[in-house]
């Protein structure tokens, strides 16, 4: 496919985006479902035909809880709960799946792969920041985002942490501190976080609570490029939104010219699958700090086949801007399938928005869980659910993991869609058998909207490495490089029995204002003490951008009177094969010849504007007001079109119009037209832990009594799933004296410890 056939397929959203910028131009969570639980709706469609699915409730307002300004004090309590084994109490279908594959990765042969890389760019590593020590939760979860004056807000599921580009944290909080007096002691976990480069502002987003009760999803704007310093307005919107006893998991985040939009998994109490639901949020109420941020929901998102659709990730714009009204989105199928799935919703909530499905072939299926040097754990490496998305120039670029050329080992599966010929999806998948590549992201590396360069990030684990961080380029013509290590693992890690918890993703997204590509990722290692650290890296490589035509025409003439012939001629550099014309008030009105003739038949002053195309780009140039065409009755006039000039006969004698003037035939040149426009130390905290096993699932409160029996703290109400746990704050936030802490399901007290305070 060449670039003016992506520029063709991608015309709708391209043609909106461009209509913007002239305008301003001149002023796991659980994986415990099965796949039939996803459910079929009857309906199915052809190979690369939209199909309108879905439905979208009122517009509905969420209330402003908070704002936050700087960096809040240690919340004195520390209230953690940490998982310290997990128990499967019944196999799901994709574990079951992994299992199956075990065999197939033991007697696969080692070294089948690309990690000979081909002729991209190799990715080198510039400034590397280390990050928090995970010593309390599994998984890390880690993202991040850079704005283009180089401040970097990194979240992990413990903390929201300041960096400045050079690698100085300048600020560090805990969600419990972020969010003091917001919670009601539940689980605060999976953060997002982005920066919208057309607005210069950050968004975070984290949810709160694993059951109906207690769901929440926390919007945080911020005030300014710089909320470390000028704090965040803070929204709640529902995780119960559909009023069915299901709370909200896994969110993904994404931005368009107007809106945000946020897409989560519900599921039900007892952790069975729901369904995916889409929300979109008008992100200038948050911006300006109003009262509440109206916002719509999506529900009854099925697949391009009927099914429920799964994860489904929004594709904000891949460079410097945005687009919109409309916003795309992708998923896939997380234990295997032979589609992916295109979604795109059509306009903002204000208007007349549709939902609509498109599917996509492909062939794909989860691999086995991962090695790691050290120890008989293994590493989680996840399902197959769509991990990250973005557009640029008609064409949605996403990525996940999956079974590497079927030797059970995980690589990456990676995706250009173009939006309005989905059946020209080109695939490219990177892997080495020996490796396990896991929760893939990626971002843009051209330097304009044409390249279709991008870097991919992983982790990679192997039964010879301890976890670690690598990164791969893939080119404009879907070639891979070798990945290059961000950084080792230093032991294997230990948290809670095999498989570990790793992922579930990472993040990477690119600094706009760079003058070359960079683009940073956010992921996690391990540290000498079993433990995961996060990890940000900035990643460059030498870079050939893809060179597009210089765009250039000239015209035999530029004013004459009806019937005005003018002959125009593709001046335009770099080898264009394909070009089209656009001829205000001309006939034909449209032209894709290389040097057409045009006729006006009207008088005004008309524009001309030419896009050319070679095999990597497009340019395009307008000349407005090019064409002026006149009356001119001077006595008896008769025009004639001599080889595509324009020659008036006055009285007898031949003259032609220029500049205005009449003057004989031959005594002034043509004129031509040849523009261009253009860790916790926990400070002195004595932390107190206890332990909690669960055979099953329970709704678990942990609340702390004085000896008269008073309430003195809740320190933690949530679902809590089966398996080993700890839960631990911090004693200092206590006087001196004697205490119970006590942990209850409904009215069985699982735990009644008697503390003591001394000072």
């Amino acid at each position: 496919m060449n670039a003016k056939e992506a520029y063709l397929q991608g015309r709708k959203a391209s043609t909106l985006l461009n209509q913007k910028f002239m305008k301003q131009a001149v002023i796991l969570s659980s994986l415990l479902f099965f796949t039939f639980s996803l459910g079929l709706k009857a309906q199915s469609i052809v190979d690369g035909e939209k199909v309108q699915v879905g439905k979208r409730s009122e517009i509905k307002s969420a209330q402003k809880v908070a704002s936050v300004v700087g960096v809040p004090a240690q919340d004195e309590w520390m209230t953690v709960l940490k998982k310290t084994a997990i128990y499967h109490t019944k196999g799901d279908s994709i574990d079951v799946m992994k299992m199956d594959k075990r065999p197939v990765k033991a007697s696969a042969s080692l070294g089948i792969g690309n990690e000979n890389g081909g002729r991209a760019v190799t990715p080198t590593i510039g400034t590397g920041i280390t990050g928090t020590t995970m010593n309390s939760y599994t998984p890390p979860d880690n993202t991040m985002a850079i704005s283009n004056n180089g401040r970097l807000v990194a979240v992990d599921n413990e903390d929201i942490s300041y960096f400045n580009e050079t690698g100085t944290q300048t600020g560090v909080t805990t969600h419990t501190s972020f969010f003091s007096g917001l919670t009601t002691s539940s689980y605060l976990f999976d953060p997002r976080v982005l920066y919208d480069s057309e607005e210069d502002r950050f968004i975070y987003v984290l949810l709160h609570g694993t059951n109906y009760t207690n769901s929440k999803i926390f919007v945080c704007f911020s005030k300014t490029n710089d909320p470390e310093n000028d704090g965040w307005d803070i929204y709640s919107l529902p995780g119960n939104p559909l009023n069915d006893q299901s709370w909200t998991d896994y969110p993904n985040i994404g931005v368009s010219g107007d809106e945000l939009f946020i897409t989560t998994n519900l599921f039900y109490s007892n952790n069975s699958f729901n369904q995916s639901v889409i929300y979109q949020i008008d992100k200038f109420d948050g911006y300006n700090g109003n009262s509440t941020v109206s916002y719509s929901v999506w529900d009854d998102v099925f697949d391009g086949n009927g099914a429920k659709a799964f994860t489904v990730v929004p594709a904000s714009y891949g460079q410097q801007g945005s687009y919109g009204p409309n916003m795309y989105f992708t998923s896939s199928r997380p234990g295997g399938s032979t589609r992916i799935y295109l979604y795109e919703i059509t306009d903002n909530m204000n208007g007349n928005p549709q939902l609509t499905a498109d599917d996509i072939l492909a062939d794909y299926e989860v691999a086995a869980d991962g090695n790691q040097l050290g120890s008989s754990s293994l590493m989680d490496v996840g399902d197959c659910r769509m991990q990250n998305a973005f557009y640029l120039n008609g064409i949605v670029h996403t990525v996940h993991a999956g079974d590497y050329l079927g030797t059970g080992y995980c690589g990456v599966f990676y995706y250009r869609i173009p939006v309005d010929n989905t059946s020209q999806t080109e695939e490219a998948v990177f892997g080495q058998s020996g490796f396990d590549y896991a929760y893939p992201s990626l971002a843009s590396f051209g330097m304009n909207e044409c390249d279709k360069s991008v870097m991919v990030g992983a982790l990679r684990t192997g039964s010879t490495i301890y976890p670690q961080m690598r990164v791969m380029n893939c080119d404009q013509e879907m070639q891979w490089s070798s990945s290059t290590q961000i950084v080792s693992g230093a032991s294997p890690i230990s948290f809670i029995g095999s498989p570990e918890r790793w992922g579930d993703y990472t993040a990477m997204q690119r600094k706009h204002s760079a003058s070359s590509p960079e683009v940073w990722m956010g992921g996690c290692h391990t540290s000498s003490s079993n433990r995961y650290v996060t990890r940000l890296a900035e990643i460059k490589g030498d870079y050939v951008p893809a060179e597009g035509p210089g765009v250039d025409f000239y015209s035999n003439d530029s004013i004459g009177i009806p019937t005005y012939f003018v002959n125009f001629y593709d001046n335009s550099t770099n080898n264009p094969i394909a070009w089209e014309w656009t001829f205000e008030g001309g006939i034909p009105n449209v032209s894709t010849q290389q040097n057409p003739l045009v006729s006006y038949l009207d008088t005004g002053s008309f524009d001309v504007r030419l896009i050319a195309w070679n095999d990597d780009c497009f340019d395009s140039l307008t000349v407005e007001d090019m064409i002026q065409v006149v009356e001119f009755i001077p006595g008896d006039t008769d025009t004639v079109n001599l080889g595509g000039f324009i020659v008036y006969i006055v009285d007898g004698d031949t003259y032609q119009l220029f500049n205005g003037e009449i003057v004989p035939l031959g005594q002034e040149e043509i004129a031509s037209i040849n523009n261009r426009v253009f860790p916790n130390p926990l400070s002195s905290a004595d932390m107190m832990y206890v332990q909690i096993e669960l055979v099953e699932g329970k709704v678990l409160t942990g609340v702390i009594f004085d000896m008269q029996g008073r309430e003195v703290k809740t320190l933690f109400t949530d679902y809590v799933k089966p398996g080993k746990h700890e839960l631990g704050f911090n004693k200092l936030a206590l006087a001196s004296g004697q205490y119970f802490l006590q942990v209850k399901s409904d009215s069985e007290i699982l735990i009644n410890e008697k503390i003591i305070i001394q000072r």
